[in-house]
């Protein structure tokens, strides 16, 4: 009886260790995100300005059309987002935050994925009407 109490124990301990480490991993993933495919991937960066002032734009959505990549661009108006390596890319860019930082058009961009990293400088979008 006492045997099978310390092998009970012993298993029990290996179960909480797996879950303890399988926890780690997930909330090390929810915080970090997952790591890229060095060399299999393309960063695509810029900065996104208005059209009628130059000033940068903060809170356009920059996505990869048909991709589940977003990214929020900054107080700067910059972004980078990571693509997989194909021959070209649809960007979208769009406001999403209604008033707060002005109204602007939604604006598309092809891209041609020929290098590792692209650096888009400056993007304008008009002022929506």
């Amino acid at each position: 009886m006492k045997k099978t109490k310390e092998t009970v124990r012993k298993i029990l301990r290996k179960i909480y260790t797996g879950l303890g480490l399988t926890t780690v991993a997930l909330v090390f993933q929810a915080c970090y995100g997952t790591p890229q495919a060095m060399g299999l991937d393309v960063l695509i960066r810029g900065v996104v300005k208005s059209k009628t002032t130059n000033v940068p734009i903060k809170g356009i959505q920059v996505s990869a059309k048909d991709m589940y990549q977003c990214e929020l661009t900054d107080s700067d108006g910059r972004f980078q987002i990571y693509v997989p390596q194909e021959a070209f890319c649809n960007i979208q860019l769009d406001d999403i935050d209604g008033m707060e930082n002005g109204s602007y058009s939604s604006r598309e961009i092809l891209v041609n994925l020929s290098k590792n990293n692209i650096d888009l400088e400056n993007i304008f979008l008009d002022d929506a009407e």
